[in-house]
């Protein structure tokens, strides 16, 4: 047998031609590897348009799925989400899994609805009622109902009254709803539900007050909190029967509340309060005096969690911190020194928090009967909460470190501690969805979002978004499924916070998305993004070299100067010197700008305190006022650097360098006090405008702005009006380097002044993610925590938005549609009565396409055609005013007709 052995010339073109595809394949992958990198870099640094483009590009080369994931967690979500419903709260999912439940309605008619979560967009069952609660072990729930009695009625028609009042009562309103807390719970009935007959049986409980039901562990009884009405010093817990049979659970002095059935059906933790949950306010009248409690127990969430500092089963006076862990069997109660109980899935371990002295020590109990517990950690650090995994193996935790709350776990021997955030903004609330999973929540109550922490690769992700690029989506609720793979959130999606309405949905983390969903959502932000960025062009071209001349003047160091100033005058809340010292130093700044400022002073609470204010007046049309405001007060405890100094210096820099540019409008800066104290000064400033008559055409308030959460120069419009919102967008990318997002917003800030008293007139700036700076209201707001250049980026988004305001002729009024017919109508409006106005554009088409057409016209009328309609289509139109300069309204006016013939 012989072998030939390949001449080496014949396999030579083979072997370089082999290397040659890989040494290629491996540069191109390094080539689409620097690819992704840039398109990074740029959405970065806020230029969105380039790396949506590049993202599109990577995605459909032939390697591109290898940037499937990280692409798609850059722009949104990565798990697929569905919307159950556009208005429902109070989430709980059933103990086997298999359903969810949700609160709609309204107070006066409660709805609960359920489903099923294999198919969640279809409503399984509506009920009458709230506080639901799923039984553990059966196809049942239970739910109070509160039948609408006279007194009930009549006390809501007093409640609705005081509430549609331009200024409520509050303390008659506060006595007026805690009346209406005692009366549901005196009229509330335990409803029994079959969900699979969808059959109810009321269990009768005429005798007593009732609120915060329980299953019991094995599902045969309901747990509530009751009541005698005479009782004043004591309330239990009682068992009811689906018979009707009814036993006390507890006894004893003291308010028990909040009670937890433990799965395993041995135990119960409960709390005792010094209040009761039943509060029956004194009638009103002179000298009466309002008897605190709780919520409403028809409105009250279900949690499992005792939510008070308790006390234990001998009532230890306020301020003790003790629960009581009842056995079911003997009815033996073990009060233990601690609070915030949780409770393992398996009912196995129970872990709590109790404070040594200084020190704050985590704790485990496995509840095998013995209850001796184990110190897990000991820290001066605060720990704020801590839940138990599914078997009780090991814990999670958020514990304040340097300054700030992030996420902890440490196992049940109290080893293997582990940091799992790391990042400036709280990082709280974390749970268990499996043993491997953790999910914890990061920002600010009003801008949450939750991430899910992988305990093996340490790796972290967000996990809902609205995948938009601009538009926020907070959180609030969160509810897992036991087996961790299903996620129910509650969220405003749509960065709506303004109207009530607020959305469920249901993350599936066992789904993905697609890659057709992920260049789908590419492709609609790209399109967003770029009408976003031509219409900010458009809108600014006529002023656009005097607004960059403009802002070329921003001077760090006269915006530091400010700062530092204001914020060497130590807390300027309106007790304190500092409030003084703030105002003065903010007059004669404005003094030295040119200005003829004026003190609003006003006394609130016995305290005298005052408004800066100060006008640049308007050159064609100096009657109507363009608001540019801010609070310059700050928290008792705080200095304030970030709130509210940072919008006091920039505030100060736009008047400094606008003050020998005037507008075509007036532009009145201000200064406003007392907002930490309640909207004091801005609420005054609204009730002289209102008394004098001042034409507010619209108000920019800023409140927090200086803080950011990384090397990033961003902030968030909060907005009431999407024509202001769109404007100051365009500010942002046409004349700083700072990144803007959006939310519909105005609660608790001095924004909401304006809200209530001229509608959707205000906007303004605040931080990124809203409220995420963690001092806040603390001693630790410090100068050392702001960005002083985004300060600077802030001052010229502050001046473009104000020259383009006080340049717009302001929108107009009273547009309507006359003589619908199927092709043809008339629109019509109030003529402008300000100087300057040239013409009127008007769009106009059906409901489904309003700007399909557009014609402008130089009379207050317009006809219009073009379209067709059939009976019940609307036609929809909207009005702008235009300037001879070309500037046009800032906002449209709509309005809209249906075709009835």
């Amino acid at each position: 047998m012989s072998h030939q052995i390949p001449r080496f010339h014949k396999i030579l073109p083979i072997f370089l031609f082999l290397l040659a595809a890989i040494i290629g394949f491996s540069f191109a992958q390094d080539k689409l590897a620097e690819r992704f990198d840039a398109a990074r870099l740029a959405w970065d640094s806020g230029d969105f348009i380039r790396a949506l483009e590049e993202f599109e590009a990577i995605l459909k080369s032939p390697d591109g799925g290898r940037f499937f994931e990280p692409i798609a967690l850059l722009t949104g979500e990565l798990y697929q989400v569905t919307e159950i419903t556009k208005d429902g709260r109070s989430i709980r999912v059933s103990p086997d899994g298999k359903r969810a439940a949700y609160d709609g309605g309204t107070r006066r008619a409660p709805l609960t609805r359920i489903i099923a979560l294999e198919n969640p967009t279809k409503t399984a069952a509506e009920i009458r009622g709230t506080n639901l609660i799923f039984s553990p072990v059966q196809n049942a729930a239970a739910f109070l109902r509160v039948p609408e009695t006279q007194e009930i009625a009549d006390l809501r028609k007093e409640i609705e009254k005081i509430s549609g009042q331009p200024s409520p009562d509050r303390q008659a309103l506060m006595t007026k709803q805690r009346q209406m807390s005692w009366l549901e719970a005196k009229a509330a009935n335990i409803i029994l539900f079959d969900l699979l007959s969808k059959k109810e049986k009321p269990l009768k409980i005429e005798s007593l007050l009732k609120s915060t039901l329980v299953f019991s562990p094995d599902g045969r009884e309901i747990y509530f909190v009751g009541a005698k009405e005479t009782d004043t010093t004591s309330n239990e817990i009682y068992a009811v029967s689906p018979t009707g049979s009814l036993r006390p659970l507890t006894s004893g002095p003291g308010f028990k509340v909040n009670p937890v059935a433990i799965p395993g059906g041995k135990f119960m933790i409960y709390s005792v309060s010094m209040q009761t949950p039943f509060p029956k306010p004194a009638p009103p009248g002179p000298g009466a005096k309002p008897v605190p409690g709780a919520a409403p127990a028809a409105a009250r969430d279900q949690t499992q969690r005792p939510a008070q500092p308790p006390a234990d089963a001998q009532f230890r006076p306020a301020g003790s911190r003790q629960f009581v862990l009842l056995n079911l069997a003997d009815g033996k109660a073990t009060p233990i020194s601690g609070s915030s109980p949780a409770v393992s899935a398996d009912g196995s371990t129970l872990v709590y928090l109790n404070q040594e002295g200084s020190d704050t020590t985590l704790n485990l109990i496995k509840l095998d009967g013995t209850f001796k517990p184990t110190v897990l950690k000991k820290t001066q650090e605060r720990i704020s909460s801590a839940a138990p995994a599914p078997d009780g193996s090991a814990v999670t935790f958020d514990m304040t470190y340097t300054r700030n709350g992030e996420i902890f776990y440490i196992q049940g021997d109290g080893k293997g501690e582990v940091r799992l955030s790391r990042e400036i903004e709280p990082d709280r609330a974390p749970r268990f969805l499996n043993l491997s999973q953790i999910l914890a929540v990061k920002g600010e109550p009003r801008h949450s979002r939750a991430y899910i922490y992988d305990l093996k690769t340490r790796s972290n992700f967000r996990v809902f978004h609205n995948n938009t690029i601009r538009t926020i989506a907070p959180e609030y609720e969160w509810v897992a499924d036991p087996a961790g793979t299903h996620l129910l959130i509650g969220a405003e999606r749509d960065g709506d916070t303004i109207s009530p309405e607020r959305g469920v949905y249901l993350v599936d983390l066992t789904k993905k998305i697609g890659m057709t969903d992920l260049l789908a959502r590419i492709e609609d932000n790209l399109a967003a993004e770029k009408a976003l960025r031509t219409k900010g062009e458009k809108i600014f071209q006529p002023i656009r070299d005097s607004v960059k001349a403009a802002v070329d003047k921003v001077s760090i160091t006269k915006i530091y100067d400010y700062e530092e100033t204001l914020f060497n005058f130590d807390s300027k809340y309106i007790t304190q010197p500092g409030n003084k010292k703030a105002a003065e130093y903010i007059f004669g700044q404005l003094i030295s700008f040119g200005y003829t400022p004026e003190y609003q002073e006003f006394e609130s609470r016995g305290t005298k305190t005052a408004n800066v204010l100060a006008r640049l007046a308007g050159t064609e049309n100096p009657e109507i006022i363009y608001v540019l405001s801010g609070h310059f007060d700050s928290n008792m405890r705080s200095m304030g650097a970030d709130d509210n100094s940072s919008v006091t210096a920039v505030n100060l820099e736009t008047a400094r360098i606008l003050a020998d540019s005037p507008q075509s409008y007036t532009i009145l800066f201000a200064f406003f006090t007392g907002e930490e104290a309640g909207l004091l000064g801005s609420r005054e400033f609204i009730r002289v405008a209102k008394e004098k008559g001042w034409p507010i055409a619209a108000d920019i308030n800023n409140d927090m702005i200086g803080w950011t959460n990384d090397h990033r120069l961003d902030d968030t419009i909060r907005f009431a009006n999407a024509g202001l919102r769109d404007i100051q967008h365009a500010a942002a990318f046409l004349f700083s380097r700072m990144v803007t997002y959006d939310t519909r917003y105005v609660k608790a800030t001095d924004g909401a002044s304006f809200y209530d008293a001229y509608g959707d007139i205000v906007s303004g700036l605040g931080s990124y993610p809203v409220l995420g700076n963690p001092y806040y209201h603390q001693p630790t707001d410090l100068l050392e925590t702001i960005n002083h250049q985004l300060l600077v980026e802030a001052a010229k988004y502050n001046i473009a938005t104000m020259m383009m305001l006080a340049s717009s002729p302001t929108p107009v009024k009273d547009v309507k549609i006359t003589d619908l017919k199927s092709n043809r109508a008339e629109v019509t409006w109030t003529p402008s009565a300000e100087k300057g106005i040239s013409s009127y554009i008007v769009e106009f088409g059906p409901e489904n396409d309003p700007s399909a057409f557009s014609v402008t016209v130089n009379e207050p009328r317009a006809n219009l055609t073009g379209f067709q309609l059939k009976k019940g289509e609307k036609l929809a139109a909207a009005v702008k005013a235009v300037n001879g300069r070309g500037i046009s309204s800032w906002d449209w006016t709509r309005t809209g007709a249906a075709l009835t013939k």
